[in-house]
């Protein structure tokens, strides 16, 4: 049984940091995306 419940323990463990870094990185993307498009119109950015 505690085997049992340390090979969960691990799973949730690695599924809930994997969950973490997609939205670090989705996060990451938006933001990137978000400068190129005030880069491509400096008039914009500006105002």
């Amino acid at each position: 049984m505690k085997i049992k419940q340390r090979t969960a323990n691990n799973v949730l463990a690695i599924v809930g940091l994997t969950i973490v870094n997609s939205k670090f990185v989705i996060l990451l993307g938006i933001c990137a995306n978000v400068r190129l498009k005030f880069f491509k119109c400096p008039s914009i950015a500006n105002t």
